[in-house]
């Protein structure tokens, strides 16, 4: 019989430390607490922006080794269908969580800035290694 090593597997042996096991832990906290069928701002964000970003580079990442060895792509398929969230039709004007890769081509001259809200700003503090691995701490640094 092969020998199972479940727990361990999970990051190659890194287990949260490493960058793809960091990001879906931060993906976890940020749609904590929330029903299934519904969502709010940060799991939205985290799901279809900062772990998508992920989901090719950790495509072949251990993120939970128990009872069944379940990796990244799959995790987070996991969570986008339990949240029942919409990860496309991100363009402004559409039905899906925003998202200006969405927007090539076709940007609203208005925009659709709410300078009420720094939303982007807190989910990078909240949530580090998504920010940084995704882009956007990048993003916001070079806006400062």
């Amino acid at each position: 019989t092969k020998l199972r090593r479940l727990p361990s597997d999970v990051g190659g042996g890194k287990g949260g430390d490493h960058p793809c096991v960091a990001v879906m832990r931060e993906t976890q906290s940020a749609c904590r607490g929330i029903a299934a069928g519904e969502t709010n701002r940060d799991c939205s964000f985290a799901l279809c922006y900062t772990a998508d970003l992920n989901r090719k580079r950790c495509a072949d990442v251990v993120t939970d080794g128990a009872p069944v060895n379940v990796i990244f792509p799959d995790d987070l398929d996991k969570l986008v269908d339990f949240h029942g969230v919409k990860c496309d039709g991100g363009h402004q004007g559409g039905d899906g969580m925003r998202n200006a890769r969405f927007d090539c081509g076709k940007v609203n001259p208005d925009g659709v800035w709410d300078k009420k809200k720094a939303f982007l700003q807190d989910f990078v503090r909240r949530f580090p290694m998504s920010a940084t691995l995704s882009g956007a701490l990048y993003c916001l640094q070079g806006l400062q």
